[in-house]
C-alpha cells in the first residue's frame, strides 16, 4: 500500500462504495449505459434489505423487455462466474462489495 495517501474518511468512503464501477463489459456504450440505469435503479431499491433475488429478477425482466430474450443475473458477495454468452451482451459492475453479473445467451 500506499502510505502517502491521505486517509480517506468514512462519509468519502460510503459516497465511493455507493458508485458503480464497471469491472468488465463488451457492451457498445449506449447499451451499457442503458443496463447500468436499470441495475443501478434495482440495487437503489432492493439492496439497502440484502434482497438479491429481488434485485436480481427486476434486472433480468427489464433487459429481457428492453434487449430481447433471454438474459440471465446474478447479483450477490462473493461470488466468481464463468459463463458463455453471445459476444457484446455481458458487463460486470460492483456497488461496494455487492457484485452484479448480467449477460445474454
Amino acid at each position: 500500500m500506499n502510505e502517502d495517501l491521505p486517509p480517506i474518511s468514512e462519509k468519502e468512503m460510503r459516497k465511493l462504495m455507493s458508485k458503480a464501477l464497471i469491472k468488465h463489459t463488451d457492451m457498445p456504450q449506449e447499451m451499457a449505459t442503458e443496463t447500468l440505469e436499470v441495475i443501478t435503479m434495482a440495487v437503489d431499491k432492493f439492496l439497502n434489505n440484502k434482497n438479491y433475488e429481488a434485485a436480481s429478477l427486476l434486472i433480468k425482466n427489464t433487459l429481457d423487455k428492453k434487449f430481447g430474450l433471454t438474459w440471465h443475473c446474478a447479483v450477490g458477495e462473493g461470488f466468481g462466474f464463468d459463463v458463455t454468452c453471445q459476444n457484446r451482451y455481458l458487463i460486470y459492475v460492483f456497488y461496494g462489495n455487492v457484485g452484479v453479473v448480467c449477460y445474454k445467451c
